[in-house]
């Protein structure tokens, strides 16, 4: 499980891209009753209050302390501390159980089993997430050849998990078929990178070489973004997996 300190918590919920707000409405009218919902690994709470929109209350939880410590507040949003694998939620008490871009780092065998303990018969489990981003072919060139080359070692292996889109993992639910939904931002080269430090190869790169190696590539990128000093669509691949309990 990947965990933050207070400072990369606080970079995480600055420059992490929002999800669409269309998958939060298309959620709701999935479910007969918009009542409780399950934010798993919830971070900073960026879905967290997006579903307090479509439902009566959200309890959030997340191992990271500084990650919860700087989530975002809201009256029907309940934040605390615990292991995605071992809640101290009632059985057959949500509506929903959601997991966003964070399902790769989970014990699933034990996940899906506190899963289908406090999921009520019927429910609806969500998880989504997104893959690298896609700007223009010469900005896409540089983050590949100046950044992605020099991380390669530095992934964890959970990664590619992500990277499939979840194909690999086991997915004990009755399927739901979902519809597409885009996740674009309009950033600054300077945000670009902000985002890309984020990344768990990119701070283990950091960590253990003890330089900031986008201080390099930095030079490049911005000699390659299209439009110097202003901002462009930063695309994201996105994918979301849903299904009802059996």
């Amino acid at each position: 499980m990947r965990t933050f300190d207070g400072q990369s918590s606080s970079n995480y919920s600055r420059i992490r891209p929002l999800y669409p707000a269309e998958l939060y409405y298309w959620l709701s009218q999935q479910v007969d009753k918009t009542g409780v919902v399950w934010d798993c690994a919830c971070g900073t709470g960026q879905a967290s209050v997006d579903l307090a929109a479509y439902f009566d209350r959200v309890d959030a939880s997340d191992i990271s302390e500084s990650q919860v410590t700087a989530a975002t507040p809201h009256r029907k949003v309940n934040y605390q501390v615990c292991w995605a694998e071992r809640t101290s939620y009632p059985d057959d008490y949500f509506d929903v159980v959601c997991v966003a871009h964070a399902l790769h780092w989970f014990d699933l065998e034990a996940f899906w089993k506190e899963v289908r303990r406090v999921l009520k018969p019927g429910g609806m489990f969500i998880c989504w997430g997104y893959n690298w981003l896609q700007i223009g072919e010469a900005e896409d060139k540089v983050i590949a050849d100046s950044i992605l080359s020099v991380l390669e070692g530095y992934w964890p292996s959970q990664s590619r998990l992500l990277w499939n889109e979840y194909q690999d993992i086991h997915f004990p639910f009755q399927p739901l078929e979902v519809p597409s939904f885009e996740l674009n931002c309009h950033w600054t080269v300077t945000q670009t990178l902000d985002f890309i430090r984020t990344w768990s190869a990119s701070q283990r790169h950091i960590e253990e070489r003890g330089d900031d190696f986008l201080q390099q590539a930095s030079t490049s990128l911005k000699e390659a973004w299209s439009y110097p000093g202003e901002k462009q669509m930063v695309h994201f691949p996105f994918f979301v997996k849903a299904g009802r309990m059996c």
